[in-house]
């Protein structure tokens, strides 16, 4: 089973974007985000206050800059031969300072230079010690991520796999007395164990190889509650929001659930909302937009009368990130495109009684979704025995 991008995508990645440089009459291009650096680096590593950038330059090697205590495993896991390092941060000269002064010795006749994005600190920092060049905001590397390549596709379904697993354990272990911290607990170690004996190599990417949100009773009424040491009873509603990445690629799979039995209220507003979430998976088609999608599966909840109860849109996209574009959300008008993955993900949140959500990670396929989380999510299969 394949665990990570292989090396020579890598590569290939490099080449597309030198290709569009060329084409745009760009010498170069500075990334500085952390997901995008996973992206054309491999290197995965824990972001924090000591910056990591890739300049890419329009003809030439490309300059890879970390901390050096990145710098073993920069020349282990990444292609490049060029990789630069500094001590450490703030430094008597800022490592972003030093990076493009390294980067205009190395390249003295830069006329235009683009930045993947980041903060208007940034920004206007990078403008100023690029000077006279000009620079701009070039998005390309996050439109290469809007739709994912057979290796991706490939991580994404085995993550899947894992999202669907870490669910399974939840419903095996919920019990009456059971802390949501020490349910997430139990059902994350059991997951990253089996990642391990089944993959041999667990890429650790910032949130953890496999976890999640597991609000119980009348916290989940709050779509993003924090696990907690409230103890679970009986009767209530268990909402397993739960992920797992392969290679650095995220799955999602949740499901509302309930402890022992399930009030007539509860399996009423269950049926509304996870038939919106259908309805959603079915739009995701290639040609259908987002922002059309989001009002499919939201209007059916306004229309069963629980319009009020609606905290959030209908999903986003996946990918290296827990939630990138494109957005499952009226404002989104991307036109969906075979290779994009998204979830279906829209709730119903009552305060004071219960809140309901479902998720699937789902990729766009030139024929029918291709839904790669498959936990069930009939309301027998949903109500754990204690």
């Amino acid at each position: 089973m394949l665990t990570r991008i292989p090396k020579e995508v890598y590569a290939e990645r490099i080449a597309r974007i030198q290709e569009h440089l060329h084409q745009k009459a760009i010498s170069g291009l500075l990334v500085t985000n952390t997901y995008n650096i996973f992206y054309t680096t491999g290197l995965f590593h824990f972001p924090n206050e000591r910056p990591v950038a890739l300049f890419v330059p329009a003809a030439g090697e490309s300059i890879l800059f970390v901390p050096v205590m990145e710098l073993q495993e920069a020349k282990h896991q990444t292609i490049f031969q060029d990789i630069r390092d500094y001590f450490e941060y703030p430094g008597v000269v800022h490592p972003i300072d030093w990076m493009v002064g390294s980067i205009k010795q190395t390249y003295p006749k830069l006329s235009q230079v683009s930045i993947d994005g980041g903060s208007r600190e940034l920004f206007y920092r990078v403008r100023e010690l690029f000077a006279p060049t000009s620079l701009s905001v070039d998005p390309l590397i996050h439109e290469m991520r809007l739709t994912k390549d057979a290796h991706e596709v490939e991580l994404l379904r085995a993550a899947g796999q894992y999202s669907d697993y870490i669910v399974k354990r939840g419903t095996e272990v919920a019990a009456p007395g059971m802390s949501e911290l020490e349910m997430l607990q139990t059902i994350s170690g059991d997951t990253l164990n089996k990642m391990i004996e089944d993959l041999g190599e667990v890429v650790y990417v910032p949130g953890g190889p496999a976890g999640g949100l597991v609000p119980s009773g009348l916290r989940t009424a709050m779509p993003h509650a924090l696990p907690s040491a409230k103890r679970m009873e009986k009767g209530e509603t268990l909402i397993l929001s739960c992920g797992a990445n392969v290679g650095g690629y995220r799955a999602e799979c949740e499901r509302t659930c309930f402890i022992g039995d399930v009030s007539a209220e509860q399996a009423k507003v269950l049926e509304v909302m996870a038939t919106a979430q259908q309805m959603a998976i079915e739009a995701m088609r290639p040609g259908n937009k987002c922002s059309d999608i989001d009002a499919i599966a939201l209007d059916y909840i306004r229309k069963a009368g629980y319009g009020q109860y609606l905290l959030h849109r209908t999903g986003h996209g996946k990918g290296l990130e827990e939630h990138e574009a494109p957005w499952i959300e009226v404002g989104d008008h991307t036109v969906l495109r075979p290779g994009m993955v998204l979830s279906s993900e829209p709730g119903i949140y009552i305060e004071g009684f219960s809140g309901f959500r479902h998720s699937d990670t789902i990729i766009v396929t030139d024929d029918e979704p291709l839904v790669v989380t498959q936990f069930p999510k009939s309301l027998a299969q949903l109500i754990i025995n204690v």
